[in-house]
């Protein structure tokens, strides 16, 4: 969603999104979106379907005193192959001239803030600025890269690494020029120059010895859990000091138990966080599944059903007790979203129909 505000669509390409396909309807019906968040003080309630020929609804609400302000109205009609526009009379700015200049594979929002709409610039800065994805497949985290570039900066990701009993003394980062035309062609120019920044610095961490000696170590010696942690350290810092939402799909990859609730504990730390900047991450780790350390309507489940489509469902729906065992009830399979495990006789005879090693 993020990227499909922020980056430019080339109009010869498909819009990259992806419908359920292990259903023959749904996957020719188009991809939903819809965010609730505040900016600037504003709730917005922002939204859009799409397919891969082009955006088919957006929607925009604004709550700027309470009751709802509708700035964006807009729906493809597939009779007249057009679109048609609802009642935006609260939108400031020429909003004729912004309907006529946005693209059937481009949404209205993105089109009138590139236009210098100042009125919707609070929405689309959100996604932008605000809203950040840590962790996602790709080269190490450039963000604290960079900030190891800088003597302040580095030794604030050596204290965040040390705070988690990473204990390495000096982080080192040499650079080389990486040429643009090593990615494919249809890739955004953005995302072309942050893969380029990404791979143009090479972390090293140094080891102070007994003798004063410094040991280097190449990046990819150190253990999985030390890596993570670093991607981590830039993101996580700067979504503290900024108040921004930080998105991590498997948080506990890697790292052990404690560390997961202590990265979560810092956002809950008010002498740190103090600009209410919010985690929001999926795991796997059931020991910080209890009510000291998330309200009840801050946990939800994912369960894949009989249709093998996925769920989202909130802990609330099961009307817990404020003392219930909260992990005790999801591995006793009380909340359901609890895997299947199949009997180790299909195991066994799978094994024995194996032919042998040559």
């Amino acid at each position: 969603m993020k990227e499909l505000v922020t980056l430019p669509l080339k109009e010869d390409a498909p819009v990259p999104v992806s419908p359920f396909r292990l259903d023959a309807n749904s996957r020719k019906q188009p991809c939903e979106f819809e965010a609730i968040f505040v900016s600037e003080g504003v709730r917005y309630q922002y939204g859009f379907s799409v397919a891969e020929e082009r955006f088919l609804e957006e929607w925009l609400l604004a709550y700027p005193h309470g009751r709802p302000q509708r700035l964006i109205a807009r729906e493809y009609d597939a009779k007249s192959r057009s679109y048609v526009w609802g009642n935006m009379a609260k939108l400031a700015g020429p909003r004729k001239l912004l309907q006529e200049a946005t693209r059937p594979k481009a949404l209205f929002l993105s089109t009138a803030v590139h236009l210098n709409n100042e009125h919707l610039k609070p929405v689309f800065d959100w996604f932008n600025k605000t809203l950040h994805v840590i962790g996602a497949a790709g080269p190490p985290s450039d963000q604290s890269m960079e900030l190891c570039k800088q003597p302040e900066g580095k030794e604030s990701v050596l204290a965040f690494l040390r705070a988690s009993d990473i204990n390495i003394d000096d982080i080192s980062i040499e650079e080389k020029k990486v040429s643009l035309e090593i990615f494919p062609d249809d890739l955004p120019d953005a995302g072309r120059q942050k893969l380029s920044r990404g791979l143009s610095m090479r972390p090293y961490s140094v080891y102070k010895l007994k003798n004063d000696r410094m040991e280097k170590f190449e990046w990819f010696d150190e253990s999985e859990g030390t890596k993570k942690l670093f991607e981590f350290a830039g993101p996580m810092l700067e979504t503290l000091k900024e108040g921004h939402v930080a998105i991590i799909d498997e948080l506990d990859r890697h790292l052990h138990p404690a560390l997961v609730g202590y990265l979560v504990q810092l956002f809950h730390n008010t002498e740190i966080n103090t600009k209410n900047a919010q985690l929001v991450f999926t795991t796997h780790d059931t020991s910080i599944l209890n009510q000291k350390m998330f309200r009840r309507d801050q946990i939800w489940f994912c369960d894949k059903g009989r249709d093998r489509a996925t769920e989202l469902f909130p802990l609330t729906d099961f009307s817990p007790r404020k003392t219930e065992n909260i992990e005790y009830g999801y591995l006793s399979g009380r909340y359901h979203a609890f895997p299947h495990i199949k009997d180790a006789a299909l195991i066994k005879n799978s094994i024995s129909r194996l032919s042998p090693a040559s």
